[in-house]
């Protein structure tokens, strides 16, 4: 009998501990250690912070989902790794440690936002790393819609979770403009580099950032924060910005404390560094993807920080896993880039495809976005489920007061 711990509950984590609770063997177990008692798909913690997202029909409870893919939900968090034991170290929600026993360890926890050391910067601004963040946000900016005044919103960070957050904030706000109690947001988007996106190709970043001014987003390039207070931002020319909410969404790392964990190598944006096929240098019962590892390719490259390349190496692993189990030898990880998309609203989306050679936009685009998704979910619960939960959702779509 071999136990499988997968530490994190998000799109990697819970797509492993979904394939491998239908494919293991009985006598195998496979445990998923998470803290949150339902998953939230990541790339959508904008849309909860925006109040818009539909948490009845897009959410999944890890309890029930667990008793039915055929893994176990252990409510608590990694603190430590004890190799020699082979004992995962974890904070229950009441605060007591407790210890975990695993024959292979899988830590797919993902990353979060780096405020670059900047001064003020965690104690002032809101992080959507977390869906308990995204929660704090909404409770936050439900309060500001509420006031019937003119309020203002700095988001630092113009790639895709900042430009994302900005355009549905700006969206809701329109919707609410002839409710006469509903505040107006005035949005400032604030980007160190030259452009938006400023990873993508210059195309696509000219396509949000028109997007983007169509919705009445204040957009500040070349501008770096040098420190956050409450209700304030200092650049580093001595420009002060106010705001009544303030968001960083700018660049990312893995949790500081995941650095060398358990004597495990990390790089300086403390993610551990892992072998081709996915298993850490220093433990080969230990594995690690998504956005907290630093996968190598057969060229030299790392695999990037994407959700697309986190649910791949979710779906390689479990099959290696389950492949191991049986005596086989482990496969490497080959990703392949299928490109980028970002939603701008509720009906409009850029995309990349082909290398970055091909730029689309448009309402047909955002259906793709939402494809991306629903394969997300085919994975996890299958395709029944996945098929149901859209046709209810296009009824309630219908049929809700608009």
């Amino acid at each position: 009998m071999s136990r499988i711990v997968i530490v994190g509950g998000g799109a990697a984590g819970l797509e492993i501990a979904s394939l491998l609770g239908r494919s293991v063997n009985r006598q195998d177990e496979v445990v998923l250690v998470e803290g949150e008692t339902h998953h939230y798909w990541k790339p959508r913690f904008h849309e909860i912070a925006a109040g818009t997202f539909d948490s009845d029909l897009d959410s999944l409870c890890y309890f029930s989902h667990g008793a039915k893919n055929g893994y176990m939900h252990y409510q608590a968090w990694m603190i430590d790794i004890n190799r020699q034991d082979k004992q995962l170290v974890v904070r229950k929600p009441n605060g007591e440690a407790d210890t975990i026993e695993y024959d292979y360890l899988v830590i797919a926890i993902g990353a979060i936002s780096n405020d670059f050391a900047t001064q003020g910067a965690k104690e002032h601004c809101l992080f959507l790393d977390t869906p308990e963040q995204a929660r704090d946000s909404w409770h936050q900016i439900s309060t500001l819609l509420r006031s019937g005044q003119e309020r203002t919103i700095n988001i630092v960070g113009a790639g895709a979770t900042g430009l994302e957050l900005a355009a549905e904030l700006a969206k809701v706000s329109a919707k609410l403009a002839k409710n006469p109690y509903a505040a107006k947001l005035n949005i400032n988007l604030i980007e160190a580099a030259d452009r938006v996106l400023p990873n993508s190709p210059q195309k696509m970043s000219d396509l949000a950032q028109s997007r983007l001014e169509q919705y009445q987003v204040n957009i500040m390039l070349n501008t770096r924060i040098a420190s956050v207070e409450a209700s304030r931002m200092t650049t580093v020319d001595g420009k002060i910005l106010t705001a009544d909410v303030q968001f960083w969404a700018a660049g990312i790392k893995a949790p500081d404390w995941l650095k060398n964990i358990g004597g495990l190598q990390s790089n300086n944006a403390n993610q551990l560094v892992v072998e081709q096929t996915l298993a850490t240098t220093a433990d080969a019962s230990i594995f690690s993807l998504g956005d907290c590892a630093a996968i190598p390719q057969a060229d030299g490259t790392q695999v990037p920080p994407k959700a697309q390349a986190a649910n791949r190496a979710a779906v390689h692993l479990a099959k290696n896993l389950v492949a191991h189990l049986e005596g086989k030898a482990l496969k490497p990880f080959v990703y392949k880039d299928g490109g980028m998309v970002v939603a701008i609203g509720h009906n409009f989306a850029i995309s990349t495809l082909m290398n970055d050679r091909l730029v689309l936009k448009g309402r047909l685009v955002r259906r793709l976005y939402d494809t991306i998704f629903r394969l997300h979910q085919k994975t996890v619960s299958g395709l029944f489920t996945m098929s149901r939960l859209i046709i209810i959702k296009r009824l309630k779509c219908m049929f809700k007061p608009a």
